[in-house]
């Protein structure tokens, strides 16, 4: 059995900074490897607080593993602001968007629409009112029939479905 005596216990800061850190440096495609490379420096974590770690950094899982969110940058794009983490994950996930009555339903492929959701809930769009996510499709909720053609608009632009003039 291995003695606690070779692991600190650093702050939920420390310990996310290391996280950070380490996800900047490499690939880390699982939270048990995660673990692994937190212990192999000296950090022991549960699961449930590596999860919220992750969770509270902003941290995605795409198909190379856990990634931290582009900085939070916002620009303009068709009057709606965006930050850089929505704006990648709708480039990298969105194939599709459409208009249907009181929302726009945008399609990803399969898995991806959770991603794309999680950062729309963290930085929704001017106009959007809520998200429902499934596998690949996600529903927003607009607030009106203007708001959905602006955000339907912004959302094609930032998955570069659409070429802006």
């Amino acid at each position: 059995m291995q003695s606690m005596d070779k692991y600190v216990m650093p702050s939920v800061s420390q310990r996310q900074a290391l996280i950070r850190d380490i996800l900047s440096e490499q690939a880390v495609p699982n939270q048990d490897r995660l673990g692994a490379l937190l212990r192999a420096r000296g950090v022991k974590a549960t699961q449930a607080t590596i999860s919220r770690d992750l969770r509270e950094l902003g941290v995605v899982k795409g198909p190379g593993g856990y990634q931290m969110p582009a900085a939070p940058t916002r620009k303009r794009l068709r009057g709606l602001a965006a930050t850089g983490a929505l704006e990648r994950v709708v480039r990298q996930y969105v194939v599709s968007v459409e208009e249907s009555l009181a929302m726009v339903v945008m399609r990803t492929g399969p898995g991806h629409a959770q991603v794309v959701a999680l950062e729309l809930d963290r930085t929704p769009p001017v106009g959007v009112v809520g998200t429902i996510a499934g596998d690949d499709t996600m529903f927003l909720a607009v607030k009106s029939e203007s708001d959905r053609g602006a955000v339907a608009s912004a959302m094609r632009e930032m998955a570069g479905l659409e070429v802006s003039p």
